[in-house]
């Protein structure tokens, strides 16, 4: 049996190397109806999705890491086409008690979700991405204007992968530590 969604999943690398064109229109919004189609929490769809595609802004998002990673680990991020700052609230009354309830935040796992959705689709059409989670919230928010009731949950950079890019072998561990048939 086949599943060309598994051979995207088993494909897909992160990317932290990018050309300099462009992620078409045409492309971008695939990549967001992705999202857009995303099950979530009593389909509370939590999200927001800021895009952000010139370059100036972009070089200033990548600064704004803590303590100067921005140099190191997360300095491809200037580099990339777009990024895609994903965002989650305001969360209304009943999914914020419900969460306190049960001590889950499923806005979280809802953002994942549709972030998952995003990453595939975009491998699908051959424009890479990187799901980065380490940045300093609050200094984003500010650069972009994000309202406060929206909490920053990851950025998603996107474009095409230069050539000749290597993906890492991917260390996994085999389906028998991690699953039990009941």
């Amino acid at each position: 049996m086949e599943s060309k969604v598994l051979k995207i999943i088993q494909d897909r690398f992160s990317v932290r190397d990018y050309e300099e064109r462009p992620v078409e229109q045409e492309k971008l919004d695939l990549i967001l109806e992705a999202a857009r189609l995303a099950p979530s929490a009593s389909n509370s769809q939590p999200w927001h999705f800021y895009v952000v595609r010139d370059k100036q802004k972009i070089k200033e998002l990548s600064g704004e890491m803590p303590l100067g990673t921005h140099l190191v680990i997360n300095s491809f991020i200037a580099e990339a086409p777009v990024v895609i700052v994903a965002t989650a609230g305001p969360i209304d009354l009943l999914h914020r008690s419900a969460s306190a309830i049960i001590n889950k935040k499923w806005y979280f796992v809802d953002l994942g979700i549709a972030l998952e959705h995003m990453v595939l689709t975009a491998w699908e059409l051959g424009v890479g991405s990187c799901w980065v989670g380490w940045f300093d919230e609050k200094r984003i928010k500010k650069l972009l204007d994000i309202p406060r009731g929206e909490e920053v949950i990851a950025l998603l950079t996107l474009g095409y992968p230069k050539d000749g890019l290597i993906p890492r072998p991917k260390n996994r561990k085999k389906i028998e530590e991690i699953v039990k048939f009941i």
